[in-house]
């Protein structure tokens, strides 16, 4: 029998059921991670897009047409954020010029 090799030969303990569940039901949860809303991954991607752009003179930022934050979707384990995003001296109504990025805003709310 094929699946002989794969299940174990000693059955399963209510303890062993429990702990499995419990592991099961904190990974399910962990995926889904309903604590990081659709706003708050938002905001997390704008600071930390600033953040990292506070120091350079002549860096990338959102005053320009069409930047800023443009979809949002739930996935598995987090948020994935599309921005879009102007950089150096250039014209603000030049949207061809602007550049794009996907972040990923992770369950525990780091931003990648």
């Amino acid at each position: 029998m094929f699946f002989g090799t794969l299940i174990p030969t000693e059955e399963f303990t209510e303890p062993n059921i429990i702990i499995l569940i419990i592991a099961l039901s904190v990974l399910i949860l962990i995926a889904w991670s309903p604590w990081i809303t659709k706003i708050y991954a938002e905001k997390r991607v704008v600071e930390a897009f600033q953040e990292s752009q506070k120091d350079i003179s002549d860096g990338c930022g959102f005053n320009c047409v069409g930047c800023g934050i443009n979809n949002s979707n739930k996935v598995l384990f987090g948020y994935s954020v599309d921005i879009e995003y102007g950089c150096g001296m250039r014209p603000t109504d030049r949207r061809d010029l602007n550049e794009r990025a996907t972040i990923f805003v992770s369950f525990i709310g780091t931003v990648h």
